[in-house]
Protein backbone atom coordinates (compact mmCIF):
# COMPACT_ATOMS: atom_id res chain seq x y z
CA UNK A 1 0.00 0.00 0.00
CA UNK A 2 2.38 2.56 0.93
CA UNK A 3 5.06 1.72 -2.23
CA UNK A 4 1.62 2.48 -4.69
CA UNK A 5 1.20 5.71 -2.56
CA UNK A 6 4.76 6.43 -3.01
CA UNK A 7 4.64 5.81 -6.66
CA UNK A 8 1.77 7.30 -7.89
CA UNK A 9 3.01 10.87 -5.95
CA UNK A 10 6.54 10.46 -7.75
CA UNK A 11 4.34 10.09 -11.04
CA UNK A 12 1.83 13.24 -9.99
CA UNK A 13 5.52 15.24 -9.01
CA UNK A 14 7.57 14.24 -12.50
CA UNK A 15 4.48 14.86 -14.89
CA UNK A 16 3.80 18.48 -12.82
CA UNK A 17 7.10 19.49 -13.19
CA UNK A 18 7.07 18.46 -16.78
CA UNK A 19 4.15 19.94 -17.51
CA UNK A 20 5.80 23.58 -15.89
CA UNK A 21 9.05 22.93 -17.81
CA UNK A 22 7.59 23.16 -21.00
CA UNK A 23 5.94 26.96 -20.38
CA UNK A 24 8.80 28.04 -19.88
CA UNK A 25 10.07 30.06 -22.68
CA UNK A 26 13.34 31.97 -23.59
CA UNK A 27 13.59 35.60 -24.15
CA UNK A 28 14.69 36.40 -27.56
CA UNK A 29 17.29 39.47 -26.73
CA UNK A 30 16.05 42.97 -28.40
CA UNK A 31 17.49 43.83 -31.57
CA UNK A 32 19.17 47.51 -31.96
CA UNK A 33 17.44 49.16 -34.78
CA UNK A 34 19.03 49.67 -37.93
CA UNK A 35 21.06 53.23 -38.19
CA UNK A 36 20.22 53.65 -42.02
CA UNK A 37 16.56 53.89 -41.07
CA UNK A 38 14.99 57.39 -41.41
CA UNK A 39 14.02 59.38 -38.79
CA UNK A 40 10.13 59.08 -37.64
CA UNK A 41 8.23 61.77 -38.92
CA UNK A 42 6.08 64.36 -36.81
CA UNK A 43 2.43 64.24 -36.25
CA UNK A 44 1.57 67.46 -34.84
CA UNK A 45 4.07 70.08 -35.52
CA UNK A 46 3.05 73.21 -32.67
CA UNK A 47 4.18 76.23 -34.47
CA UNK A 48 5.31 79.37 -32.22
CA UNK A 49 1.79 81.11 -32.71
CA UNK A 50 0.34 77.79 -31.19
CA UNK A 51 2.35 78.19 -28.08
CA UNK A 52 1.81 82.10 -28.15
CA UNK A 53 -2.09 81.24 -28.25
CA UNK A 54 -1.68 78.83 -25.31
CA UNK A 55 0.35 80.63 -22.88
CA UNK A 56 -2.25 83.46 -23.32
CA UNK A 57 -4.81 81.30 -22.92
CA UNK A 58 -3.85 79.87 -19.74
CA UNK A 59 -2.80 83.40 -18.62
CA UNK A 60 -6.09 84.38 -19.20
CA UNK A 61 -7.99 81.63 -17.52
CA UNK A 62 -5.84 82.08 -13.91
CA UNK A 63 -4.07 79.06 -14.21
CA UNK A 64 0.03 79.53 -13.66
Amino acid sequence: MNKAILVISLAVAMSTSAALAKTHHAKKPVEAPAASSPAPTQLFVVSDADKALYAKNKHDSGIK
